[in-house]
């Protein structure tokens, strides 16, 4: 059994790790962070930005998030590894989280960057970068105000 852990970054170079007994625990956590950023709003017209990643992070985040969905509405989302696969296939990050969150907090289309899966992935890969230069002007590499990175079962970092 793999603990479920989350690590921030409270400050330069002092990462934080905690773990969790369970995965409701860990999304619990996670939530309260998530909003306690995005209470802060950093961006633009206190815009705030998500990084999400998908698989088992999504009902453990969707849950939490259902609890609060006005907090929700005004965010900025991308995908930090969404496949190139129609939304409605298990695969894609967006169609999970489309199901399980978006669809039942009403967050406008434009607040969530997708890919394009009727592109070729160099396309797709070309239009998703022209989403993201556009929502982060001046930017050579967008710089998100809370990214969520998972750990898949081969722990690897997506």
């Amino acid at each position: 059994h793999v603990p479920y852990s989350l690590c921030t970054m409270p400050g330069p170079a002092r990462p934080l790790v905690s773990v969790f007994p369970s995965g409701p625990e860990l999304g619990s956590s996670l939530a309260a962070l998530l909003l306690m950023a995005a209470g802060r709003g950093s961006g633009p017209g206190g815009r705030f930005s998500l990084g999400l990643s998908g698989g088992s992070l999504v009902p453990l985040l969707s849950r939490e998030l259902l609890r609060t969905p006005e907090a929700c509405r005004t965010w900025l989302v991308a995908y930090c590894d969404e496949r190139r696969v129609p939304e409605t296939h298990p695969e894609s990050t967006h169609g999970q989280y489309q199901a399980q969150l978006f669809s039942k907090i009403a967050i406008p289309e434009k607040q969530v960057l997708t890919i394009n899966d009727s592109l070729t992935v160099e396309e797709a890969a070309a239009d998703y970068s022209k989403k993201l230069k556009e929502e982060f002007p001046g930017q050579d590499i967008p710089v998100f105000d809370f990214l969520i990175l998972g750990v898949g079962p081969d722990r690897k970092s997506t």
